[in-house]
């Protein structure tokens, strides 16, 4: 990860716990989390870019958690969703994707943590490919943001793949968690929600 990179993360970082500090002061947000933590050690374990918790580690469930995060932040993840329909439109899998948070608490229920945030900017079609994996496994919300438009566009033909794949009825990968944001989207929603949260708590 370059030093730009790590920037950017760390901005976000900071945000998040901003974000989510208003809605349970408890909530965990960490960069390069490492989900099987202390498990055995021939497991592969992936290193996520941020993740939000609580997180689940061996047999810890926090379903009902994250259900309650889910509802707390509706108004995040939604415009996230709108944000992942309009870089979207013009692939099939457009239709696919739900038009509220409620949708994507079906899919990865009992998750390893909230969200799962990948950053790309480098690294190959396979490397993205695993993102997409990663995020959509662990977290409750898989979300990818994409550097700019070259890997934006590849991360929606992946994804674009699989729905290909689950149409043609073979054997494919999930993605009805994910969602895929540029790096200027998913800031500006954070920003709208925390402006308006500012907003309502002074009225």
């Amino acid at each position: 990860m370059n030093s730009e990179t790590k920037q950017y993360e760390q901005k976000l970082k900071i945000s998040l716990k901003e974000y989510f500090y208003k809605i349970d002061p408890h909530v965990q947000v960490e960069n390069q989390w490492i989900p099987f933590r202390s498990e055995a050690l021939s497991k592969y374990s992936p290193i996520v870019d941020i993740a939000i918790g609580p997180f689940a580690y061996r047999t810890t469930q926090y379903i009902e958690e994250y259900d309650r995060l889910s509802e707390a932040s509706s108004r995040l993840i939604d415009n996230l969703l709108h944000s992942f329909k309009l870089n979207s439109k013009h692939f099939s899998f457009e239709r696919a994707i739900p038009d509220d948070y409620r949708t994507l608490n079906m899919v990865n229920s009992d998750a390893r943590c909230f969200m799962a945030i990948e950053i790309e900017k480098t690294g190959t079609r396979k490397h993205r490919l695993g993102d997409i994996v990663n995020a959509c496994s662990l977290g409750r919300m898989g979300i990818i943001i994409a550097w700019d438009t070259q890997f934006l566009k590849s991360f929606l033909k992946i994804t674009e793949y699989f729905n290909y794949l689950k149409y043609k009825m073979r054997p494919t990968y999930e993605t009805g968690n994910l969602i895929i944001t540029t790096k200027e989207q998913f800031l500006e929603s954070l920003t709208l929600n925390q402006q308006l949260s500012h907003t309502l708590d002074s009225s």
